[in-house]
């Protein structure tokens, strides 16, 4: 009787722990932000992260959207990621110029991979309010949970 119950407990525990989310499910995920500016435009960005490993992320289905006012000013923004040296660096802008009917640009994927640790990932998003005056914002950070275990 006792190794019957102590065998469904094993069980029990195992089944457990497939069920409970790993590190790379809770820090992976979308970051997203959007940013409006009096008298200006509007705009929106998105993209999915994915952490493979220290060294390498995958950025899934980027997309830029410019938000009304129709003022036939661009949004852009870029993918931005902070190595575990304390230096940032960044993608090439993307712009949606589609103005705001459509559903924006789906950029596609990206992926960064080197020999640097890649501590934390992020995207900047700038809107135009005249031409040559814009407004920038950062989106949700996420960090790569092969560098920051538990963050």
């Amino acid at each position: 009787m006792k190794t019957r119950t102590l065998g469904a407990a094993l069980v029990i525990a195992m089944l457990s722990g497939l069920l409970m989310a790993s590190p790379a499910q809770a820090r992976d995920g979308v970051t997203s932000g959007r940013t409006a500016v009096p008298g200006g435009g509007n705009g929106y960005a998105q993209v999915t992260v994915d952490f493979v490993s220290r060294t390498k992320v995958v950025f899934r289905n980027f997309k830029v959207r410019d938000l009304c006012p129709g003022d036939n000013l661009p949004v852009k923004a870029r993918i931005v990621w902070k190595y575990t040296t304390g230096t940032y660096h960044w993608g090439s802008w993307r712009k949606d110029t589609n103005g705001c009917r459509d559903k924006g640009t789906n950029f596609g994927n990206f992926v960064r991979s080197g020999k640097k640790a890649i501590s934390l990932a992020t995207l900047e998003l700038c809107v135009y309010n005249k031409k040559s005056d814009f407004h920038c914002v950062n989106t949700t950070t996420r960090y790569n949970q092969y560098v920051h275990p538990g963050r």
